[in-house]
């Protein structure tokens, strides 16, 4: 007997840590292509972060996301039936080295609500209603877009421990646990990542 999926006919908004054009395979790449089967997918890339954009300027990858901003290339690309890739138009600030919470959670309002922008854009070109958003572990970026983007449910997907590692770990040890609370839905990929999540303050 087929087993019927358990989302179908609906838009879902995935964004995450891994940008889709990486060369390395990705749970994330994966699950957004699982989804495509029985639903509409827009994959968002990270948006480009001003430090990355002057260190690597002659990165193709990086040259593309400039022509995005530009005007000078297109922002979404069909990847197969029902499956976009979508390359945000907007810059967002380097601001993890801050260590004051206040300015630290003030700019990166900034940086969501930039992040957002470009999202609505890509959302209304292409139709997409009464969404799903589907964050793959990227807490700073997303961490507002339950909010902006106002879906019809959020899901934070825990697949990595993050806070072992400093970057994460100086922000993100407060972050994480208040992403987790206010998602409608959490997920894990393993039953060590289900334990790290049920531990959180």
């Amino acid at each position: 007997m087929a087993v019927e999926p358990i989302i179908k006919n609906r838009d879902i908004i995935v964004v995450g840590q891994q940008p889709r054009d990486v060369e390395i395979g990705s749970n994330c790449k994966n699950i957004a292509l699982e989804f495509s089967k029985h639903n509409r997918v827009l994959y968002v890339n990270s948006p480009l972060d001003r430090i990355n954009r002057i260190k690597y300027k002659n990165d193709p990858k990086i040259k593309k996301r400039i022509d995005v901003i530009n005007k000078k290339a297109d922002s979404i690309v069909l990847i197969r039936d029902n499956l976009w890739n979508y390359f945000p138009d907007e810059i967002i600030e380097s601001i993890n080295w801050i260590k004051n919470d206040t300015i630290y959670n003030f700019l990166n309002k900034v940086n969501n609500k930039r992040f957002a922008r470009s999202i609505t854009k890509a959302i209304k070109q292409l139709g997409f209603s009464n969404v799903i958003l589907f964050n793959d572990n990227d807490i700073f970026r997303c961490f507002y877009l339950k909010e902006l983007l106002k879906p019809a449910i959020s899901i934070y997907y825990s697949r990595d421990y993050l806070l072992y590692v400093d970057y994460w770990k100086l922000h993100g040890k407060k972050m994480e646990p208040e992403l987790i609370r206010k998602s409608d839905v959490c997920v894990a990929n393993s039953t060590y990542g289900q334990l790290l999540q049920a531990i959180q303050p």
